[in-house]
């Protein structure tokens, strides 16, 4: 038994509805029934009835209720007294990101990471994958965010956001007309390569789906991707993170991508360097951002 099954068995105990519960939870109804039958198993216990309204306590659960409150309490304040304790790190972070990176990540998690320890200097900034390896080679830099992880020599890759992805059509396009557009669909068709991170992703899966990309234009201005678009110049794959697809005008269609695999951000850190201490809690911190 973990945290997140207790902190779902006080909310089921407090909704007594598992739909309610599940969506407090921002979980699935399938999945919290799962972790209650989990409890239920381990404890030999059964814990909930349920009635057309939703779930009745049983007297177990009713005495487990006050127990499992007094450990969240605990565990908020352990957590609490911790996150005190980093604030008063002090020292500075540097972070490069590959170009493309910080509208699929968003700012919000620096931001929250600046206001959450004011005594780190954090600094970041987008740039050419080249130049992210090299200030990660040289220690210009902590840590490094890009979308391919294939320097396995120099660096250590941890995958810590999984990515999906959106192709812009015009709608007068053949490829408007399908519900879902594939890799291999994209033979033989124009392309408009907006920022790096699509461009990398999408030429990688063409690659390997054995042709190459019929690359028409490129760019890191959506803006211009867009004009091109309304023109009939091409179609637009776009890998998607925090961020949702952008508005179309009337004449794009948006349709899902379904790449070879699935995609990652990736954070990199100099193989056989030790990290400073601020540089850590930052890594941990943006892991648990996105994992959450």
């Amino acid at each position: 038994m973990d945290i997140k099954s207790i902190e779902a068995f006080v909310r089921l105990c407090k909704d007594k509805n598992m739909s309610t519960a599940a969506n407090n939870l921002y979980m699935t109804q399938q999945g919290l029934s799962k972790i209650i039958k989990r409890m239920e198993e381990e404890l030999g216990v059964t814990l909930f009835l349920r009635n057309n309204r939703g779930v009745e306590l049983t007297q177990t659960a009713k005495m487990l209720l006050s127990r499992a409150e007094a450990i969240l309490g605990e565990y908020d304040e352990v957590l609490s007294s911790i996150k005190r304790s980093c604030q008063q790190v002090k020292g500075t972070v540097n972070a490069v990101l590959e170009l493309g990176c910080l509208s699929i990540l968003t700012p919000q998690p620096f931001l929250t990471f600046m206001e959450d320890y004011p005594f780190i200097d954090l600094r970041f900034g987008e740039h050419r994958d080249s130049i992210c390896h090299r200030r990660l080679i040289e220690g210009e830099a902590d840590i490094g965010i890009v979308a391919v992880a294939t320097d396995d020599e120099h660096f250590d890759a941890t995958p810590f956001f999984s990515v999906q992805s959106v192709i812009y059509i015009p709608k007068f396009h053949p490829l408007a007309k399908k519900k879902m557009v594939t890799i291999q669909d994209l033979r033989d068709v124009k392309l408009l390569l907006c920022g790096s991170t699509n461009y990398y992703s999408i030429m990688n899966d063409c690659k390997s789906a054995g042709f190459e990309v019929n690359l028409i234009m490129c760019t890191t201005d959506i803006n211009v991707t867009m004009q091109c678009l309304q023109s009939g110049l091409g179609v637009s794959p776009f890998i998607l993170g925090l961020n949702k697809a952008f508005t179309c005008p009337d004449d794009i269609v948006v349709r899902p991508l379904a790449l070879l695999d699935e995609k990652h951000i990736y954070m990199l850190t100099k193989k056989g360097s030790r990290l400073s201490e601020c540089a850590e809690l930052f890594k941990k911190y943006f892991v648990n951002y996105y994992k959450e």
